[in-house]
């Protein structure tokens, strides 16, 4: 069942009457920008955020968040009588003052922003206007009267604008979380890392943009990328506007940029940074070569980036050296993950499969929950680190590590049995059983293009480091002392 708080934002997405005052607010701001002419656009970009590569709105809603909010704080504090000095109601005062004017500069910002959605989000983003107006409205009115030496109808009024201020911030977040208004929408794979042939050059006419399709490996699906031949050269970037997913390859050719024909954010050509707004993301961008009259692309990496190229790894493989020759002889690492794999299958079916009222099925847990420590510590410290670059699946491996900790902590305070603790154990092996079938058929797979022998030489660092940690006495102790302690919670 929906919750009140889904079924009144549910109910102002669907209220048409609130259309015709949205338009006509829309309205009066286009028109007055659209007086200016092109003498607005610089102070658009400034108000969408496009020099941050963020938007602005939600940078400066912080302030009247914070500071009316410790101004609520200090009201109540002053109100109890736990403040003897004046010095409280006027960092109170002070507080309100301060994120008035923030109010102002967010209110300009986030309606820059909300010009450019339309439809149930538009009817959203009007009611959440509304909100933080009358909360703006409230806290001038607390000011006038803290003037006037009126405190507690101050307080009163400041109050009430921080309720407002509540409810209209809980639809800005809704307009974010759940309908993603000013989150970046363009695909960011680092794939393809080398070049591929995607359409032959003669198809390409000058400043026409075209859409083909690339294989994302990550993400098991095609995506678009849009070629744009201007001036003999070929430029290419992602097809999907990072303002609201529009199609590019749609869009024109305007002042060396690329415009989108959804809501006219234009991109640079030759960079794929933010000419003009309402976008604030650059797209993703593609190095462009021609080979034997083809067009070939590959996805140029971003800042923070640590995807490997194929002759990244050709590189490594050259300087393996010495390292090549210690590895020869060694399983490669995805080879003996798969066997500890299979070892924490094998103790799920032995466990399930013991009497419940056996006292050796409390040791066998204590066993699982052992290895399975074990597994969680040689992937983070050896593989994961070492595949991050050429697979995109590690934050997911990380999360079900700790999904997988988390229910081995509930299974292990539960009595082995009881019926509570079967249907822990059932879905803990299904967890498992997922992780490890996950990375066996996507994490594994990829790890193949580091090369056989740097797979060897992490499978001999894992080999090894799982007979240290069942060989030392001081990390069998630790998990020993862990388990006991969940048991005991």
């Amino acid at each position: 069942m929906a919750s009140i708080t889904e079924r009144f934002t549910a109910a102002l997405e669907k209220s048409e009457q609130l259309d015709a005052p949205a338009y006509a607010v829309a309205n009066v701001l286009s028109t007055t920008l659209e007086v200016t002419g092109t003498a607005s656009q610089p102070i658009q970009n400034a108000l969408h955020g496009t020099w941050l590569g963020h938007p602005l709105h939600p940078v400066l809603a912080t302030i009247p968040i914070g500071t009316w909010s410790m101004a609520l704080a200090l009201d109540g504090y002053d109100t109890l009588g736990l403040a003897q000095q004046r010095a409280t109601g006027q960092a109170a005062d002070l507080a309100l003052t301060v994120g008035a004017a923030g109010a102002v500069a967010a209110a300009a910002a986030g309606a820059a922003d909300w010009r450019q959605v339309h439809g149930r989000d538009r009817r959203t983003g009007l009611v959440h206007a509304v909100l933080n107006s009358a909360a703006l409205g409230l806290t001038v009115g607390s000011l006038v009267m803290r003037r006037r030496g009126r405190r507690n109808m101050g307080r009163a009024l400041s109050a009430a604008g921080w309720l407002a201020l509540a409810a209209g911030s809980y639809l800005g977040g809704h307009l974010v979380y759940r309908r993603r208004i000013g989150v970046d929408q363009a695909d960011r794979s680092p794939e393809p890392r080398s070049f591929q042939p995607v359409l032959a050059l003669a198809a390409l006419e000058e400043d026409r943009p075209r859409r083909v399709e690339i294989w994302d490996e990550a993400a098991r699906a095609m995506i678009g990328v849009v070629l744009v031949r201007h001036r003999g050269r070929v430029h290419a970037m992602g097809s999907r506007c990072a303002h609201m997913g529009g199609p590019l390859d749609e869009g024109w050719v305007q002042g060396g940029g690329l415009v989108c024909p959804w809501h006219g954010s234009r991109y640079c050509l030759s960079t794929g940074r933010v000419l003009d707004g309402p976008a604030t993301a650059s797209q993703p961008r593609y190095d462009v070569r021609i080979n034997d009259g083809q067009v070939e692309v590959r996805r140029v990496p971003e800042p923070g980036d640590e995807a490997l190229t194929p002759e990244d790894i050709e590189a490594a493989a050259a300087d393996a050296g010495v390292a090549e020759v210690a590895a020869a002889g060694a399983r490669k690492a995805d080879e003996v993950l798969f066997e500890h794999h299979q070892l924490l299958r094998r103790l799920f079916e032995t466990i399930e499969a013991m009497d419940p009222h056996d006292p050796e099925r409390r040791d066998m847990m204590r066993l699982l929950a052992a290895e399975l420590e074990i597994h969680e510590h040689v992937e983070d410290t050896i593989f994961y680190p070492a595949v991050r670059p050429v697979s995109e699946d590690v934050p997911v491996a990380h999360a079900e590590h700790q999904q997988l900790a988390d229910m081995l902590a509930v299974a292990l305070r539960l009595g082995p049995s009881t019926p509570a603790f079967e249907e822990q154990l059932r879905a803990l092996h299904q967890a498992v059983d997922h992780h490890a079938s996950s990375e066996e058929q996507s994490m594994f797979r990829e790890a193949q293009r580091l090369g056989e022998t740097r797979l060897r030489q992490l499978g001999a660092e894992i080999e090894a480091m799982l007979e240290h940690e069942r060989a030392s006495r001081a990390r069998s102790a630790f998990r020993a002392l862990k388990i006991r302690l969940l048991e005991g919670l």
